[in-house]
């Protein structure tokens, strides 16, 4: 075989097309994996079709006798993936006798003439994978090989499905200890989340792979385990690569068999069964063996996908019933039974949810949280989106520098809405001059046009087939799928208040759409339905698409300014208008929306207040039938929003969440006449504790440039924006009376940034928090330099902020040509000795600048930390950052410093047992079980 194995290959080539064509991905990945294909020549390969793409292989290893080696080789490890007659052609030219006996590689085989294997795997001189296996395996793969992608290539874009391996890209996972707040929409709880992860880099990076790996010092294998995520963040992404893997026979190979359920299948089950009747009903070829396969249940894993799809009510609470495989139940009590472990205690699940439908951990080992891509991802994303590199990067550099975009990039589903709409504008030239104002030509930069051009592209592209140009006017377009659109945003709409995500057909049918329609019609980039032919339930495949189409929907429905008005009177607050006095049919249902499902409503205004702009300007010609109308008092809408915008912040007291979302309603509106009104009225805004992204700055700064006077507060503590949110806020940053920017991971950069700010001459700081940040000496430097010039600031907080002895040479020249600055603490830094001389040697030269060095020079400094501490023991999500345990490690050491002698004479009694309770409290708390986690 060995002197000849060009020849045999090329003899028999045709003979070996036919039979690895149907399912080359086997071949092709061991060809890779060998090193017999470079990679580069494999994932070309995959695009293929599957005859081009093995005759291409062949042709490749056909080229060198040691190459033709290998391809034989690996044809007999993938053999059983393939039809008897290609095993008995391997048998009798690939394998000696005394090699014929193969190793199995999924498990370990037990002596048993009636074990599971022996009927799974079959055969007297080497082990042969049984036919319900190879069935299982190739079912998988064709199943799981491929993602379906809006991709754009040569002048056009086409909707297509990439293999896996060409598209797939790594999500970010991590263990997760967290809560789920159901108090706002999810997209903003993860961005928090998100926001300490980064800042204080306190988690373990899973590999989707190594979910079920052993972990913790035990060693020991988690049996059970919860992957949550927002929608549309990649969890059934992670699953499908996870089964393709596995039938692939890469990773996870102690298993026998995977048998993956999506819950949204399950809902059509009504009436009762057995998990045999389940399996054998899905897996049609296990039936004869299914009981026996069960019976080694350690070898089982079932991956439960998409439980906040399910429809049934589960209920933790309730006591297990004794049930085995045969046992009839419900589909419900079915799950719950394998969630929990009742039945089939000794098999393996992994589940995944959207963390607003969450199983209690008490029944999971592990829980991770999928955080979607980092920037490298990000990056990596886009370059395999795209197949000319040129437009990746562009499109790449793009929404690099546009931070509306870039902070929803993270999100896998929201990276590909973005992509898809920004291809129509990377990919090709502009074309008509006169139009290059229009939509169509200049990139969208707020998150409503993004959405926009996604689905004006997903109609001109799906809808009109090859009818649609590039030059088509947009009217004509939008006025040829308005039927389409109204009847798909009225579902939308109405099922969003109610918070319904999944809608049967008979939904669709009474909102005037056929299911039948959606592979043929735009729809199919909106809708996703069920794959099986008995099940008829349908979503949107992506709650942000159903949010933004509903708003689409508002926005062509309302045209009298009272109605708007009213509709935001509800969507905000939650506010009914009078029965008397609303008109309008969206106005008119029985609504009652609650505080929560109003703050899940918060994206949904945005995108209203967006598409409002967009129709304000004309670019909803071809849906609307009727035009805006002009109020009694002839004020145009832009006036009339910008009244109610200014109603909002001058009548009521706003949670610090609904504020943001009403700044960030005014930046998607993005019209001048409005936001200055609302700005006039905004005199201080408290978003404390509230984890700011970087387009949350923007919103900010976009808001408050349009102010006529200066802010009295603006208190961003805890917020976590880094230096890049900051940044965003700089051109505002001299209005603000009072700056908090306590805990907000900001360094060096930052310090320079705000010394700029201190030196400007338009200046109006006084009160300048900067606690817990880490500027170190070099940033502690460039301050004490700005306010030489300085006229303004009269307090200095830079507790905890990385102040070392070098951080205090210019301190004393600097700040005694100061003459504003009448309080300065910088208690927690450790500035030795050479430093404590110079903050003497500052007294004498300023005695009225009140100094604090030391944490009881100060009984109220030890009462606001004393306070600190214990929001931290109240609040979990503060004391698993690991930047806060560095600050009472800080916090210690200083009172330890103190408490050793060097206290300042004199100084109160009742000073010095605050600060022994302070110690205490923080030991306690650094030492407690609960949070060893964060502590070093």
């Amino acid at each position: 075989m060995s002197s000849a194995a060009q020849q045999l290959l090329r003899s028999q080539r045709d003979v070996l097309l036919v039979w690895t064509c149907e399912h080359p991905t086997p071949l092709l990945r061991r060809l890779r994996d060998a090193g017999v294909l470079s990679h580069v020549h494999y994932l070309s390969l995959l695009e293929c079709s599957s005859s081009n793409a093995v005759a291409q292989a062949l042709e490749t290893v056909c080229a060198t006798e040691e190459s033709s080696r290998g391809f034989l080789q690996v044809l007999k490890e993938v053999q059983d993936y393939y039809c008897d007659e290609l095993q008995v052609w391997v048998e009798r030219h690939c394998s000696k006798r005394e090699e014929g006996r193969q190793k199995v590689t999924a498990v370990k085989v037990k002596e048993n003439s009636k074990s599971l294997i022996s009927k799974l795997f079959k055969g007297k001189r080497k082990f042969s994978v049984s036919p319900e296996v190879k069935a299982h395996k190739n079912t998988l793969l064709e199943r799981t090989e491929r993602l379906t992608s809006y991709a754009e290539g040569g002048r056009q874009v086409f909707n297509s499905a990439s293999h896996i391996e060409i598209r797939y890209t790594d999500l970010f996972v991590t263990e997760d200890n967290e809560s789920f707040d159901n108090s706002q929409h999810e997209y903003f709880t993860l961005a928090s989340r998100r926001a300490r992860i980064y800042a204080h880099q306190a988690c373990q990076r899973i590999h989707p792979c190594s979910l079920l790996s052993p972990q913790g010092p035990t060693g020991c294998r988690p049996k059970r385990v919860k992957v949550k995520g927002i929608a549309g963040i990649g969890k059934s992404v992670i699953v499908q690569r996870l089964v393709y893997e596995w039938a692939l026979g890469k990773h996870m190979r102690e298993f026998t068999c995977i048998f993956d359920l999506r819950f949204r299948e399950l809902n059509i089950i009504k009436d009762a069964l057995s998990l045999l009747d389940l399996l054998g009903d899905r897996f049609r070829y296990f039936k004869t063996v299914l009981k026996d396969l069960l019976a080694s249940p350690g070898s089982l894993l079932f991956i439960l996908d998409g439980l906040d799809e399910f429809k049934y009510q589960l209920d933790w609470n309730t006591t297990d019933r004794d049930i085995d495989v045969d046992s009839k139940v419900s589909i419900s009590e079915l799950m719950m039974a394998l969630i929990k472990g009742s039945l089939l205690p000794e098999s393996s699940v992994i589940l995944t949810s959207r963390p607003s439908t969450d199983a209690p951990k008490r029944f999971f080992q592990r829980c991770c949280m999928v955080l979607g891509f980092e920037e490298d991802q990000l990056k990596e994303y886009i370059i395999k989106f795209y197949k000319d590199h040129k437009v990746s990067g562009r499109v790449y550099d793009y929404i690099l520098g546009n931070d509306n975009l870039f902070v929803l990039s993270f999100i896998p589903l929201y990276c590909y809405i973005i992509c898809t709409a920004l291809a129509e504008f990377f990919s090709i030239e502009n074309q008509a001059e006169d139009e290059s104002q229009s939509l169509e030509q200049n990139p969208p930069t707020t998150v409503s046009e993004v959405y926009y051009c996604y689905l004006f592209t997903a109609a001109k592209h799906h809808a009109l087939k090859g009818k649609a140009e590039r030059n088509t006017p947009r009217s004509e377009v939008l006025s040829l799928v308005r039927q389409q659109l109204i009847n798909l945003g009225r579902l939308a709409y109405e099922k969003l208040l109610k918070s319904k995500i999944m809608f049967e057909r008979q939904d669709m049918e009474h909102y005037g759409l056929a299911p039948e329609d959606i592979e043929n019609t735009f729809l199919s980039q909106m809708l996703v339905p069920l794959k099986e032919n008995t099940v008829q339930m349908f979503s949107f495949f992506h709650l942000t698409v159903q949010e933004h189409l509903a708003a689409l929907y508002c926005a062509i429905n309302l045209s009298k300014q009272e109605d708007i008005i009213q509709a935001l009177d509800l969507w905000c607050f939650g506010e009914i208008p009078p029965p008397s006095t609303s008109l309008s049919p969206l106005l008119s249902h029985d609504l009652h929306l609650g505080k929560t499902r109003v703050e899940n409503l918060q994206m949904f205004t945005r995108f209203f207040m967006g598409i409002l702009r967009t129709r304000i300007g004309g670019q909803l010609n071809g849906l609307m039938l009727a035009p805006l109308e002009v109020d009694v008092k002839e004020e145009d809408l832009p006036t009339r929003l910008g009244l109610w915008f200014q109603a909002q912040f001058k009548e009521r007291k706003l949670a610090n969440q609904t504020a943001l979302n009403l700044l960030h309603c005014l930046m998607e509106l993005h019209m001048e006449a409005a936001t200055s009104r609302a700005a006039s009225e905004i005199k201080r805004l408290n978003l404390f504790k509230i984890k700011l992204r970087v387009v949350d700055c923007a919103a900010l700064h976009y808001v408050l440039q349009f102010s006529p006077h200066k802010l009295t507060e603006l208190n961003l503590g805890y917020s976590d924006i880094g230096n890049r949110g900051l940044n965003r806020l700089a051109p505002i940053l001299h209005r603000c009376e009072s700056l908090y920017l306590r805990y907000n991971r900001l360094d060096r950069e930052a310090a320079t940034l705000e010394s700029a700010v201190l030196k400007s001459n338009k200046c109006q700081v006084k009160k300048l928090f900067m606690c817990g940040n880490n500027f170190g000496p070099d940033g502690v430097l460039e301050l004490w330099k700005a306010l030489e010039q300085n006229t303004t600031l009269e307090e200095l907080y830079l507790d905890i902020t990385g102040i070392t002895e070098r951080g205090t040479e210019n301190m004393v020249d600097s700040l005694s040509k100061n003459t504003s600055l009448k309080t300065l603490t910088m208690v927690g830094n450790d500035i030795g000795e050479v430093g404590k001389r110079r903050l003497r040697e500052l007294k004498c030269r300023r005695p009225e600048l009140c100094i604090i060095g030391n944490f009881v020079d100060d009984q109220g400094l030890l009462q606001a930390y004393l306070d600190w501490v214990e929001e931290i023991r109240a609040d979990q999500d503060q004391m698993d950052s690991v930047k806060n345990a560095d600050a009472l490690h800080s916090i210690l050491k200083g009172l330890r410093v103190e408490s050793g002698g060097e206290r300042k004479e004199g100084c109160k009694e009742d000073n010095t047992t605050k600060a022994l309770e302070l110690e205490t409290k923080i030991l306690e708390l650094l030492n407690c079980p609960a949070h060893l986690a964060g502590v070093r």
